[in-house]
């Protein structure tokens, strides 16, 4: 008897439903046992009764009611195709889920709503769930409404929320109607770095159509939050106004000085009224490290631009130690360097507000590059005191939690800076072994490992901060001279920074401009930490100073721009912090 298992190991009620379901089956499949005939469009099918009322309220209702349906031994069902019908029988009597497919989900939804079938109904659903895509989304929000699919319906709209980004240039957006289309831009929890995005949306959207459109304008405005746009992106909705959609220009007139509060009213006397708050997703600032007589502290904060407040992340898990780099990669920021003599990699998520360790480096580096490049991270250049400087460039693998090195620099060096266009990364100056000062543009080809000195700029640089603006790069030196660097490694000046002489300052990108963020200086006057953060112009090099301030002794060394739910984030609270 030691074949016989045990009672308490055997799922009986499991064991009974599967014995049932396989039993009516087969007798579907046999053709025994059937009882009533359901035509649907030109196809019949002989079924149990007893099975459709377990599994359809449509049917139990049917055969319940005491109308002639419930006697006659033949039913047709309008509104299905026989195909669609087939493949309903087989997910209940066979049990088989794989009839939910790409080509048959939308039918099978239908169908389960108009039939009354919830587990039909649940799966098409998660079916959907599982497979929203950017080309989709749109498409499933508007069936899962039309279909009363709830559930589905906000799972699909806060995907669209999420990936906003790409799913408004896709054709399909253009196609949305006016009510969905305001859902969206009224949402605050839609995911855009800056509300430009939106507003170029929208005017996408209004132009697609314009004739039939414009009417819908005033609405859409309330749904912007115009405060919050730059100056030129407002200046370019006011000219698509005037030009595509005929408002008076007394009233953009007004527009234009009461942005922050209201929308004047309009020639049909709708007023409209701007949103005062802004989106709970916004690009934030995000620096590493505070000043103190020992050091740089393992903290992090961010830095809202619309609410201008300071929010408190998740700190470090261990001191950084100094001379460390960081870069952002699909929003997720890498931080590397060598604590303790040991060499690691942290990645932090703004999702979770959590940071983790990473494979670390295969070779300890400080004072090097973190470079994204092709989809990857690579660590470039650098220095240790057993090793020296660096030639090499090693790419980082997530999936695989590993480094790969591709090839070497024609110079090593370290304290230099280094930003990438398309698959060359560009390696501007910095220190050779001997701590000489350098004056080479290298390139390296990620793709086939080839390493170029392109050019050479007219004097030594190092400690310089370089980043990438479509097709150009632009560099800013320690005396405050922004320069323009071509993929050629050819040399302009963009603009100079007045009264500038600092290192461990911030270079970043915010819309179409460049933001040079606090520093340190090597000749104090009271403090030797600045707290600014100053505007370059992307097209004309004009320089001004911002009304946002770092916080007092906050390091702008490692400063970067993160998309981050600000919400979620409890608001920083100490001394020397602006509220």
């Amino acid at each position: 008897m030691s074949g016989l298992l045990s009672a308490a190991s055997v799922d009986w009620a499991n064991k009974i439903r599967c014995n049932v379901v396989d039993g009516l089956r087969q007798s579907f499949q046999d053709g025994i046992f059937t009882d009533i005939e359901i035509e649907v469009s030109d196809s019949v099918f002989r079924c149990h009764k007893v099975f459709l009322c377990a599994i359809s309220d449509y049917f139990l209702a049917m055969f319940t009611s005491g109308m002639r349906e419930s006697v006659d031994s033949r039913v047709t069902i309008k509104d299905l195709s026989g195909s669609t019908f087939r493949a309903v029988l087989d997910f209940y009597y066979t049990c088989d889920r794989s009839v939910v497919n790409t080509d048959t989900a939308e039918d099978l939804l239908r169908a389960a709503g108009l039939l009354q079938m919830i587990t039909l109904q649940d799966s098409c659903e998660t079916y959907y769930a599982e497979n929203l895509n950017v080309d989709n989304a749109l498409a499933v929000w508007d069936l899962a409404q039309c279909l009363h699919c709830e559930a589905l319906a906000d799972k699909a709209k806060r995907f669209i929320l999420a990936n906003f980004l790409d799913i408004y240039t896709e054709p399909d957006f253009l196609q949305v109607d006016a009510e969905h289309l305001n859902e969206l831009l009224g949402d605050d929890d839609l995911r855009v770095p800056d509300e430009d995005y939106v507003c170029e949306a929208a005017v996408s959207w209004l132009k697609h159509d314009i004739g039939n459109r414009a009417k819908y304008f005033n609405e859409i405005c309330v749904n912007l939050r115009l405060r919050y746009l730059s100056e030129d992106s407002f200046s370019k909705l006011l000219i698509f106004t005037r030009n595509e959609c005929h408002i008076k220009d007394s009233i953009l007139e007004g527009f234009t000085e009461n942005r922050r509060y209201s929308f004047p009213e309009s020639s049909n006397t709708v007023a409209l009224d701007t949103p005062l708050s802004s989106r709970n997703y916004e690009n934030m600032l995000v620096v590493i490290g505070v000043h103190r007589a020992t050091g740089i502290l393992p903290t992090v904060h961010a830095y809202s631009f619309n609410t201008k407040m300071w929010f408190k992340l998740s700190s470090l898990p261990f001191d950084p130690g100094v001379g460390y780099a960081t870069c952002v990669l699909d929003n997720q920021l890498y931080m590397s360097g060598i604590s303790l003599r040991k060499a690691y990699v942290l990645r932090y998520d703004p999702c979770t507000n959590l940071w983790e360790e990473c494979c670390q480096m295969p070779e300890k580096r400080r004072y090097h590059e973190m470079v994204v490049a092709c989809g990857h991270v690579h660590a470039v250049c650098g220095w240790n005191k057993r090793d020296g400087v660096f030639t090499s460039i090693i790419q980082y693998h997530s999936s695989e939690e590993s480094w790969t090195s591709l090839g070497n620099l024609r110079v090593g060096v370290y304290s230099a800076s280094a930003c990438a266009l398309d698959n060359i990364i560009y390696v501007f100056g910095g220190r050779a072994d001997d701590s000489t000062r350098k004056r080479d543009i290298q390139s390296f080809n990620v793709n086939t490992g080839q390493a170029t000195v392109i050019n050479q700029f007219p004097s030594a640089v190092t400690e310089s901060r370089a980043i990438a603006i479509n097709s150009c790069m632009y560099l800013a030196l320690t005396n405050g001279s922004i320069m323009k660097v071509m993929e050629s490694g050819s040399l302009s000046r963009h603009s100079i920074l007045p009264n500038f002489d600092r290192f461990n300052f911030g270079l970043l990108q915010r819309g179409n401009n460049i933001l040079v963020v606090g520093g340190d200086t090597r000749y104090p006057s009271g403090s030797s930490q600045f707290v600014d953060i100053l505007e370059v112009n992307g097209h004309d090099g004009k320089v001004r100073v911002l009304q946002d301030r770092l916080f007092n002794n906050a390091s702008a060394a490692a400063c970067r721009i993160l998309l981050i739910r600000r919400v979620i984030l409890p608001r920083l609270s100490v001394p020397g912090i602006p509220h």
